[in-house]
């Protein structure tokens, strides 16, 4: 295991910002740029230091053989790869590392005037991109390839040969899957660490690195085994307990196996969740799928039709095409590009949501928000439009996932808000003055910024439907029901970008400014009313 730092390996440098660069595709980009020129600089230190007879280190040229070698088998500067994205990152924080640990430490050439110009050209070029990637920044891309593993049920073959959705990198080295192996420990995908571990001992060629692995193979075994079962420490569970004793002493002799087979580990595999499933393609039947349709539907302004394209019946979840147009994509995912930051949850960071969050503020921008917003409230027939005081909605954000980027399953309304009815002045007086008395959020509005070359369709998985990503179109569903209540059946999620990046802009609707919008129904478990003509 690694002890390097790359971040430490390099206490010369003047700049150095700590950034989530896995959440980041622009972040990915810039890295792979600077990583280039910082080859092109090497190789060219490399060669004058070959011309004087100087002294190399034995890694320093076995890494710039691999460099130079990935650079003919591919295109490194294109993050839209999940595997290739985790080679960049893994290489600059690791064996960049490596190299400038060798070049600094080493007394004999330390001082040579090629490693000092080459130590010169790196400062400088490292400094000007103001960020490098910590070990979260390797776990966070290793687990994003995890993810698109387990989500899609990819073959593992494929990954281990730099291959996603029929589009290639190169190989992966013994220590890049090492390195994905631990950090499916450290998520708790057992399956795949052990299945990772068994691929690296059988294509081990060296008898050492079997041995060692053979002895890791066990240990990780054993200990996921055990992780299951409580300590028998407790004398009443030890000698009282029979069944329950023997169960774990059945587990106990299991886990201390030596020859761990795949069987055994087939054993470890997590039932896929229908989250999952609809990831991977549709679950209605034909008969559900029948009722679907599309319409040309009316709106507030009596010449303009919207085509809505209905993806689930009832509750009604639809997805209306060409609603924004391409300068208003181009202005929103600028204007966001400049706040953009690691995407939170209730809980703060959490690998439930991979993705970059910026807030487009409505007063800042008053003529695309009140046109969007207008386009808005003239499809759904809601109130739209941001005012000051209980505005009906919130600030438009844009959100860019990252290739493996998602969001797991949740409920748009929040848990801490109060509904319009039951609002207090306690509670209200502490929010932001245009959130004060604003009500839950009743429906969700999501433009799709761009075209996803795979992956990334937004699921319901209690309605078992699914909405492709269309750019230029508009996701739109009620969170509340009728009557007020969160609508449970909304739980909703974003599948995990396989090739490219995604973007999206939500637009959250409260309950402030609706009354006579959306009507509450005859009775207290009613739905929402359609025209015959829109069923």
């Amino acid at each position: 295991m690694r002890t390097n730092y790359g971040i430490l390996a390099f206490a010369f440098l003047i700049v150095c910002v700590y950034s989530e660069i896995y959440t980041s595709i622009q972040r990915l980009t810039a890295l792979a740029e600077m990583e280039s020129k910082l080859f092109q600089n090497f190789e060219a230190f490399i060669e004058r230091a070959e011309a004087r007879e100087a002294t190399i280190p034995e890694n320093v040229t076995r890494f710039y053989n691999e460099r130079k070698k990935d650079l003919r088998l591919d295109d490194c500067l294109n993050m839209a790869h999940p595997i290739r994205a985790f080679y960049l990152v893994y290489r600059v924080y690791n064996d960049w590392g490596d190299v400038m640990n060798s070049l600094i430490s080493n007394q004999t050439i330390s001082t040579q005037t090629t490693v000092a110009d080459f130590r010169s050209l790196y400062q400088s070029t490292v400094s000007k991109l103001g960020f490098w990637p910590v070990q979260d920044d390797v776990s966070g891309l290793a687990d994003n390839v995890l993810r698109l593993w387990y989500t899609y049920d990819l073959d593992m073959k494929d990954i281990l040969n730099g291959e996603v959705a029929s589009v290639g990198t190169r190989p992966m080295r013994a220590a890049e899957i090492e390195a994905l192996s631990n950090t499916a420990g450290l998520v708790r995908m057992y399956y795949h660490q052990m299945m990772l571990l068994l691929e690296l001992y059988n294509t081990a060629e060296k008898e050492t690195a079997r041995s060692r692995l053979r002895s890791k193979i066990s240990k990780t075994y054993f200990e996921i085994l055990t992780k299951k079962i409580s300590m028998l420490i407790v004398p009443t569970i030890a000698y009282t307990d029979f069944p329950r004793h023997r169960h774990h002493f059945q587990i106990l002799r299991k886990a201390a196996k030596t020859n761990v087979t795949k069987d055994d580990v087939n054993d470890l595999l997590v039932p896929t969740t229908d989250f999952q499933k609809l990831c991977r393609g549709s679950l209605k039947t034909k008969k559900e799928e029948s009722k679907l349709r599309c319409f040309l539907r009316e709106t507030a302004i009596p010449f303009y039709f919207s085509k809505e394209e209905v993806v689930n019946v009832e509750p009604r979840v639809s997805l209306f095409h060409d609603v924004i147009s391409g300068d208003d994509i181009f202005y929103l995912k600028r204007e966001a590009t400049k706040k953009l930051s690691q995407s939170l949850t209730s809980d703060g960071v959490n690998r439930i949501r991979i993705s970059q969050t910026g807030w487009v503020r409505d007063p800042a921008h008053p003529k695309i928000s009140r046109r969007l917003s207008r386009r808005i409230s003239n499809t759904v027939n809601l109130d739209a439009i941001f005012s000051n005081r209980a505005s009906p909605v919130e600030e438009w954000q844009v959100l860019s996932y990252t290739t493996g980027g998602h969001y797991g399953e949740h409920k748009d309304p929040l848990a801490t808000e109060e509904s319009i009815w039951e609002m207090t002045e306690e509670k209200q007086k502490v929010k932001t003055y245009f959130m004060r008395y604003q009500g839950q959020r009743i429906a969700t509005w999501m433009f799709y910024l761009n075209d996803v070359q795979a992956g990334g369709v937004t699921v319901f998985p209690k309605l078992k439907a699914r909405v492709p990503v269309v750019k230029g179109a508009a996701a739109f569903w009620y969170n509340l029901k009728p009557n007020g209540e969160i609508d449970q059946r909304m739980s909703h999620g974003g599948c995990p970008v396989i090739l490219g990046s995604k973007w999206v802009c939500n637009k959250w609707i409260h309950e402030s400014g609706q009354v006579l919008k959306r009507l509450c129904g005859k009775t207290y478990e009613s739905e929402d009313f359609y025209p015959e003509k829109y069923v």
